[in-house]
């Protein structure tokens, strides 16, 4: 046969198709570490009238005055009975900076290394922050989780589950696969007593109401 009369190849549709694909994935996972490293405004409240192209981190106040009252506070959990307790971010966050992030679980992905954890409650939402390293290969810098929700009802008695869930200015929980399991290694990354843990599972209601977080066993 002569080369004239040779039928031309060209890329099969399954070939197209998969380049494709390729070309997504790789363009959705570029912009994923793009928007993981982009930095977030840290401020004490929300601006009046907020850049609608950044992502603000209110950072929740631990001020030791206003927080002295956690200590009598976990002992009227621990202690057993019915009980109301009534604890505001101050009293969380004064109560967190007393304990140790668990050795084990301070890397709340593969990537990114928990520095600290932070409460802030307001307006019936529970925020959780945690400042970050982000480490990549040939790459180092400092991000910001945070997470807002409420505590739902489960097996083990209450947990929190967030509705938002963001790493630096991506929002994880457009992936919920992911976002699920990071949120997961977040809430794991604070060493909890097992006295605690114990009358956790005894609380017949978790709430946050208003600016505080409600406790309640009857």
């Amino acid at each position: 046969m002569s080369a004239a009369r040779k039928k031309v190849s060209g890329p099969s549709l399954i070939e197209v198709t998969f380049g494709a694909v390729l070309s997504v994935l790789l363009g959705a996972v570029l912009a994923a570490g793009y928007l993981i490293a982009q930095p977030v405004e840290t401020v004490r409240s929300l601006p009046k009238e907020p850049d609608s192209d950044a992502v603000y981190y209110v950072k929740g106040s631990a001020k030791s005055a206003m927080g002295r009252q956690w200590l009598r506070k976990k002992q009227m959990l621990v202690e057993g009975g019915a009980v109301e307790i009534e604890l505001s971010e101050d009293e969380l966050n004064t109560w967190m900076s007393s304990s140790e992030m668990k050795p084990d679980a301070e890397e709340v992905t593969g990537f990114v290394t928990a520095k600290g954890i932070n409460f802030r409650v307001n307006e019936g939402i529970m925020q959780i922050g945690l400042p970050c390293a982000l480490s990549l290969p040939g790459f180092a810098r400092d991000v910001v989780v945070q997470a807002k929700g409420g505590f739902e009802k489960g097996n083990d008695g209450y947990a929190f589950v967030p509705q938002s869930l963001m790493i630096g200015k991506l929002a994880m929980d457009r992936v919920p696969v992911v976002g699920g399991f990071v949120a997961k290694r977040l809430m794991a990354a604070q060493e909890v007593p097992e006295d605690l843990q114990a009358s956790w599972r005894t609380l017949n209601n978790v709430r946050v109401d208003g600016n505080s977080l409600m406790l309640v066993r009857r």
